[in-house]
């Protein structure tokens, strides 16, 4: 299979988009030091964005900023959301309710407890009704997500937006699968190969190790505090530029290998733009200041 990914999203501790993400290669991350803040999507009114919780905020706010760099008319996107263990801070206060003497359980949060509630704040977002699913793998959720965004790309002939996800927990969810850092990630994929963006050749293979890690020490740590880390391999060879083979695990017998294509987006805009016109919304903003993805944001080195 091959997809092209011509928009990037990101949230994390310090980093707050692709240009963020840019700037860390060449200071060593030091952001990743920063105290965390919260995403407040532009998208969402700030009453909804209080009610929504953060992992619905992280979702919807890197797929507008993937979206964005991308110039994506939002409403005709398909979307992929994936998560390792999703909501955690909505399940722990249900299962809490539930085990009380007074079951009520607030009607707002029984609404955002269910895995597509992302999908629901997103498409609400965007005026977007096209398909939407969502990808739970533990582990592997990333490289599902992945999976599952390209083939939908190629199959329906459509760009689509995968936004992964993860949320810091607490005990019980961390006996579990401890998640110690907070952090989303998306794409923005077109079907085939074009000339302004990322290449990306996905092929299914028996596994044959873990995944590939992330080559900056910073970026290690973040991966390994947090199970959509695994991404940050690609996003990392993405900004380098350079041609470069990384292998995802899918599972205890196969893998999902994605050869990252030499160079990147060029500066300009005349690459085959026919599934993400740009719809000129570049309204949206990240928590931490005018954050605009435009093509000047754009690193490969």
């Amino acid at each position: 299979m091959i997809v092209t990914v011509t928009g990037i999203g990101l949230w994390t501790r310090g980093l707050h988009g692709w240009q963020d993400f840019c700037d860390g290669l060449e200071d060593g991350f030091r952001a990743l030091e920063d105290e965390f803040q919260a995403p407040k999507p532009g998208a969402i009114a700030a009453r909804e964005r209080r009610r929504a919780g953060l992992t619905i905020n992280l979702a919807v706010e890197v797929m507008h900023q993937a979206c964005e760099m991308g110039g994506a008319e939002k409403p005709s996107i398909a979307s992929v959301f994936a998560s390792a263990m999703g909501d955690t801070d909505v399940t722990d206060y249900m299962c809490r309710k539930l085990a009380s003497d007074e079951k009520l359980l607030s009607p707002t949060r029984f609404h955002n407890s269910v895995h597509n509630a992302t999908s629901g704040y997103w498409s609400i977002s965007a005026s977007n009704r096209q398909p939407s699913s969502f990808v739970g793998g533990f582990r592997e959720s990333f490289a599902c997500g992945l999976l599952e965004a390209s083939a939908c790309a190629l199959e329906e002939d459509l760009a689509v937006g995968l936004a992964a996800y993860d949320i810091v927990n607490a005990a019980p969810f961390d006996d579990v699968l401890p998640v110690s850092e907070t952090l989303g990630l998306a794409m923005l994929m077109l079907p085939g190969a074009h000339d302004d963006g990322w290449r990306l050749e996905l092929t299914m293979q028996r596994r044959t190790g873990l995944a590939t890690p992330p080559r900056h020490p910073a970026l290690r740590r973040l991966a390994h505090a947090n199970p959509i880390g695994t991404g940050l391999a690609l996003l990392e060879a993405m900004a380098e530029g350079a041609a470069r083979e990384l292998e995802f695990p899918l599972g205890s017998g196969s893998s999902l290998r994605v050869v990252v294509g030499a160079g990147g987006p060029g500066e300009s805009r005349s690459g085959d733009r026919s599934h993400t016109a740009a719809s000129g919304d570049r309204s949206h903003t990240a928590a931490s200041g005018d954050r605009s993805h435009s093509s000047v944001d754009r690193c490969h080195r």
